[in-house]
């Protein structure tokens, strides 16, 4: 009877033993655009993954600092299902695979070093930014032997070279098809247009008719307009970045707009992507 009664007390008291609290892990979510960590960091916080995402947006646009943010999540934060993240599975495999612990130790100092310039980040640190893309291809193919790391790495090199490029163009306007080098003009007709890719264009205006319009444009490079002694010139000059000296009147930095001058004479519209607009007299 006592153990009838005791049994039954015990049952009672099983029915009402909790479960022990199911404790969060930061790790990168399966579900992802890229690498999961917003994903991660969304059900970590109980938040919508989209406001770390436009956060990462933000710190990239402001200054660069939200890919290398990224970068370095991807590596502490483990992936979901797995124990270890990129980080701990090269530091605990360090003996066997050596040349992942350079490449990881490579990132490391790049990315402090970035984050460190971040507001001038990419100009001042290109080469480290290089150097994180670098160690990154080593990181994920020394595996497969030193041979194909190199390969790995100089294709990511030239990747980044080749984008870069690209950019630079489009953010300048530069069509190589119209044209690189140096090219000389001195226009005879009322109204002329010129333009250039990369290069040097030198405009001669001296036998320009009264009231014409001259108009010249170059992605990378620089525009030298000479114009004679008595003629009146309005000259509106536009450079994305660099600098203009028109006819006495300096200026530099970016997006400039400088109006000098006025008159019946010669107008001259001259717009330069990256570089410098010159305007001068003749002797």
């Amino acid at each position: 009877m006592v153990q009838s009664v005791a049994s039954e007390h015990h049952a009672g008291m099983s029915e009402h033993i909790l479960q022990p609290p199911t404790i969060k892990r930061l790790e990168r979510s399966t579900h992802r655009y890229v690498a999961g960590v917003c994903g991660g960091l969304g059900r970590y916080f109980d938040l919508n993954p989209t406001v770390f995402r436009l956060g990462f947006v933000v710190l990239t646009v402001l200054g660069g600092a939200g890919v290398l943010v990224y970068i370095a999540a991807v590596l502490v934060m483990p992936k979901e299902g797995e124990d270890r993240s990129i980080a701990e599975d090269v530091l605990a495999n360090r003996r066997e695979h050596p040349a992942r612990l350079i490449a990881l130790g490579l990132i490391a100092v790049a990315v402090l070093s970035l984050l460190a310039n971040a507001r001038s980040w990419p100009g001042q640190g290109a080469a480290w930014f290089l150097v994180v893309i670098g160690g990154l291809a080593l990181l994920f193919t020394s595996r497969r032997g030193i041979a194909a790391a190199i390969i790995a790495v100089l294709a990511a090199v030239a990747i980044v070279i080749v984008a870069a490029v690209v950019a630079t163009f489009a953010w300048f306007n530069v069509s190589l098809g119209d044209g690189v080098g140096k090219h000389d003009y001195a226009p005879v007709t009322a109204v002329s247009t010129y333009k250039l890719g990369i290069g040097r264009l030198n405009l001669d205006l001296t036998h320009v008719p009264a009231g014409g319009h001259v108009t010249a444009r170059v992605g990378l490079g620089e525009i030298h307009v000479f114009l004679p002694q008595n003629v009146s010139a309005r000259i509106n000059a536009h450079v994305k970045a660099g600098s203009v000296d028109a006819l006495g009147q300096r200026d530099d930095g970016t997006h400039l707009h400088l109006v000098v001058g006025g008159g019946t004479g010669v107008t001259v519209d001259a717009k330069v992507g990256g570089g410098r607009i010159v305007v001068e007299r003749t002797p």
